[in-house]
């Protein structure tokens, strides 16, 4: 499940935003978060996705010509992220593994998240686009 998420996301910042991916070491402070799950026969798997908001400037500018968006606007965009990079690994593990049912939650806006998070994470992906970091986890 982690290579779908992470082919996921190189294909999200390659197709999509069309800016180079990079692999992140230091994750800093605040974040905006939203929670999917990404179930695989029966088992529901909870990925954490957590922004900073520049990330999300950045992504807003790419995909929707603005920046700064207000509470309300990073909610609908950070869910629309979730639905994007974990809905498209679905449809990887769907192809690659035929055999088993796959199934996505709707995702959750969690708002402003500090550092360390509050959700102990098993395993996490740290990466930054124009030098701005997000981390995805589960």
């Amino acid at each position: 499940m982690k290579q779908a998420i992470m082919q996921a996301i190189e294909n999200f910042c390659s197709t999509i935003l069309y800016v180079p991916l990079e692999n992140g070491k230091s994750i800093g402070k605040q974040f905006y978060g939203a929670a999917i799950a990404l179930i695989e026969n029966d088992i529901e798997h909870i990925w954490y996705l957590f922004f900073k908001k520049d990330t999300l400037n950045i992504i807003a500018q790419n995909l929707l010509c603005e920046d700064h968006l207000c509470e309300d606007d990073l909610d609908d965009l950070l869910k629309e992220i979730s639905n994007q990079i974990i809905g498209s690994a679905k449809v990887i593990l769907e192809t690659t593994y035929p055999h088993c049912k796959y199934q996505l939650s709707v995702p959750e806006f969690m708002g402003n998240v500090p550092t360390p998070f509050p959700i102990k994470l098993q395993e996490s992906l740290v990466y930054k686009i124009k030098n701005r970091t997000f981390v995805i986890g589960r």
